[in-house]
């Protein structure tokens, strides 16, 4: 079997408080046969060193593993342990460092680890990780190979220098003016500027460019009610030049710049809302043209991956064997399309970075719970966006409910397992977020629109911007349209809006189709009637 064909998936002391039990921490006490498997919660650490003096480029610690501070006796450890050639790759050398060993490291966790180290024929460093030794299995190597391989460390390599200015603090102000999006309980002055500016120093230290990832531009929604099609319109190019003129502007104030990264979802959620994989891929190829179009020459503003360019690029894409993920059973209930490579990619993501060892099903019980307001947060969402889909339209009420409940609990785990993948791949890049959030960290909302490129309006009738009780209903180009008014103002609203009020005589005008070829995004052009001005 090929990667291109489609696979075939094959005790805690607690107490019991509100129909849950509840471990001797007040945690969620999870049963013995659901556990955390995950290849991403044995990372303990991502770690690049030089080659000839071992001495650390740049160290991420997670779980509260400690090395950093005890670098020399880490390197001193491994000297000690006579090396052992990895299963998946005579490129990784391994070293089992058994649990009482470990422990100065651990923090007394008992537990066995191993030291994975991979190098690249283009660098001069040793990418090395950490991981516990449990649950060991062929995917789990598989998938270590793949992070040391595919992170995106090569900047570890530059020389941290001395510029004599404050370029992190300088790119913090920047930040918190143009692009932060500010919220209600913003915890960016209290415990998010000294997060967000420690990480910048990663980039301004070695005086390189700041790299961001930010996941979005997915595809356009299924609902019409809120589309017009399934083509980047004016609304993404709007977004693409608000993030292009911020990379030009940190350009003026520190000269290597910023790049950002845009992580695609779209293969992610795509099956959950209701839009085929190809419709994702026809998406993509055409967002990319579009910025094509509008990039300015010279400046490098913007990259693009997705999901199945994140599994199936690299030296462990050949390695892979789908006889590894034959356990997990990817979920669709929309009646998309699904592509063999993306549904074999969705399932390496559940696999490898699916944290929920059910958890989440417990959470989501508790009255007032975060991850209840969550859940109903994303099944308010998810009923509007697949409320026209013909998958759905001869099903009861009651049925539909019972289905976008599924979904929308399926798309937490899939978000998390996304935001983990993407912490490892990018350990040290600047993690942006759409949706809002305290800017507390790791994640910084930002708004992909500004309000001087265009108006966020409920209605065309007023210049009112909407409010959402939850934090997923920011509005985004793929769940909205743009309108040109008789006054040269865009507005980004529903599409059902401007099409009711051209319908009911309120307006009159007409959808400009997006034209790559000269970069110009689709988008409705209207104006008001005139009895209805005169009225």
């Amino acid at each position: 079997m090929t990667i291109t064909e489609k696979y075939t998936p094959a005790a805690q002391s607690s107490i019991k408080c509100n129909g849950t039990y509840l471990d001797s921490k007040g945690d969620i006490a999870i049963p013995h046969d659901l556990k955390d498997l995950s290849t991403y919660s044995k990372f303990l650490a991502l770690y690049t060193r030089d080659r000839q003096s071992s001495a650390y480029k740049s160290i991420e610690e997670k779980q509260d593993f400690n090395v950093k501070s005890q670098w020399t006796s880490f390197i001193q450890l491994i000297s000690e342990f006579e090396p052992v050639k990895a299963s998946v790759s005579d490129s990784i050398t391994e070293y089992h460092i058994p649990s009482d060993i470990a422990d100065k490291y651990t923090g007394g966790l008992s537990i066995p680890i191993k030291i994975s180290e991979y190098c690249k024929e283009s660098e001069h460093q040793v990418r090395g990780c950490v991981t516990t030794i449990e649950n060991e299995n062929e995917f789990n190597d598989w998938f270590i190979f793949h992070i040391l391989d595919q992170a995106r460390l090569g900047l570890s390599e530059k020389k941290v220098c001395e510029t004599g200015k404050p370029y992190h603090e300088i790119f913090s102000d920047y930040f918190e003016k143009k692009l932060k999006n500010t919220i209600k309980d913003d915890k960016w002055d209290a415990q998010g500027r000294e997060y967000f500016t420690k990480r910048v120093k990663y980039f301004t230290d070695r005086y390189t460019t700041i790299e961001c990832v930010l996941p979005a531009f997915p595809c356009k929604s299924s609902n019409i009610d809120k589309v017009v099609d399934e083509s980047p319109d004016k609304g993404e190019e709007l977004a693409l030049k608000r993030l292009i003129k911020a990379t030009i502007e940190v350009g003026k104030i520190y000269p290597p710049g910023m790049k950002i990264w845009i992580i695609s979802d779209g293969h992610v959620f795509s099956d959950c809302i209701g839009v085929d994989d190809d419709v994702v891929n026809s998406y993509t190829v055409k967002l990319h043209q579009l910025y094509e179009k509008i990039a300015v020459p010279g400046v490098d503003a913007i990259g693009f991956c997705g999901l199945n360019d994140l599994f199936f690029n690299g030296a462990a894409a050949s390695s892979f064997n789908p006889q590894m993920i034959e356990d997990i059973v990817v979920d669709h209930f929309t009646g998309s399309k699904i592509c063999a490579l993306s549904d074999v990619s969705r399932a390496i993501l559940m696999k490898g970075c699916d944290t929920d060892d059910g958890r989440l099903r417990k959470q989501i019980s508790i009255d007032g719970h975060p991850r209840l307001n969550l859940y109903r947060g994303f099944s308010r969402f998810m009923s509007e966006d697949l409320a026209l889909l013909p998958n759905f339209q001869a099903a009861s009420k009651k049925s539909f409910k019972k289905i976008v409940s599924k979904i929308a609990f399926n798309m937490i785990k899939r978000n998390d397992a996304y935001s983990n993948l993407v912490e490892l791949v990018f350990p040290h890049h600047m993690r942006l977020s759409i949706h809002a959030h305290t800017n507390s960290g790791p994640k910084f909302g930002v708004k992909v629109i500004s309000m001087e490129q265009c108006m966020i309006v409920k209605s065309l009738n007023s210049g009112q911007e909407p409010k959402f009780e939850d934090l997923l209903h920011i509005p985004t180009p793929w769940h909205n349209c743009v309108a040109l008014l008789d006054n040269n103002q865009y507005v980004l609203t529903k599409s059902k809006i401007v099409k009711e009020a051209i319908l009911n005589g309120t307006y009159e005008g007409e959808w400009q189709n997006t034209c790559l070829d000269t970069g110009e995004g689709g988008f409705y052009v209207i104006k008001k009637r005139k009895e209805m001005n005169d009225f």
